[in-house]
């Protein structure tokens, strides 16, 4: 049935626009084009677990997926980011190298735990995926400066925290576990 790949078709779209968005950061595009391509990626993120789950879809491989396609897209806003925003980012390249290592430090975590690709998706990450959008709207769209930074770091190592802290409690690998106080007790 065609729902079905619906969800998998809105993974695919955040995934393309990533690169549609550093395209339009080398053409110098009118910065209100990103807000649009900002809020679908977001929305792309929010509905394709919904949709997945209501289709009975929502695969540990698809969720991987998602996850891998996060990275992918918001490493393309990073260099779309630093191609509008420079100083900024230069000015706080200590806070986002912080949030990068931690990043990494989830996915090394995870790969050492149990060989596979995070796909945690608690709650902390669907609001630090907000604060994402909140974050690169107000630098790429209003051209904000570092408070902006300052706050995303502040959600990124607490999500972060709360996910490495999950691989580290569970026995099998954690895919959609909602939160620190909300882990399957058959698999702790």
């Amino acid at each position: 049935m065609m729902k079905s790949h619906l969800p998998f078709a809105l993974t695919t779209l955040r995934l393309l626009l990533g690169p549609t968005a550093l395209a339009c950061a080398l053409t110098n595009v009118p910065r209100w084009i990103y807000l649009p391509i900002l809020v679908a990626a977001t929305l792309s993120d929010i509905y394709d677990g919904i949709l997945a789950r209501r289709f009975g879809v929502a695969t540990p491989a698809l969720r991987r997926y998602d996850s891998i396609t996060d990275v992918i897209y918001y490493l393309f806003i990073l260099v779309v980011a630093w191609r509008l925003c420079k100083p900024v980012l230069a000015q706080n390249w200590i806070l986002i190298a912080l949030i990068l290592v931690s990043e990494a430090t989830v996915i090394l975590v995870s790969y050492v735990r149990f060989g596979k690709y995070p796909a945690t998706h608690s709650y902390l990450a669907k609001f630090y995926g907000l604060c994402l959008l909140a974050t690169l709207a107000t630098l790429l769209v209003f051209n904000a400066g570092s408070w902006a930074i300052i706050a995303l770091t502040i959600a990124a190592l607490v999500t972060n925290l709360e996910i490495i802290a999950i691989h580290f409690l569970m026995s099998t690998p954690p895919v959609d576990v909602k939160s620190i106080f909300a882990m399957p007790k058959r698999q702790r």
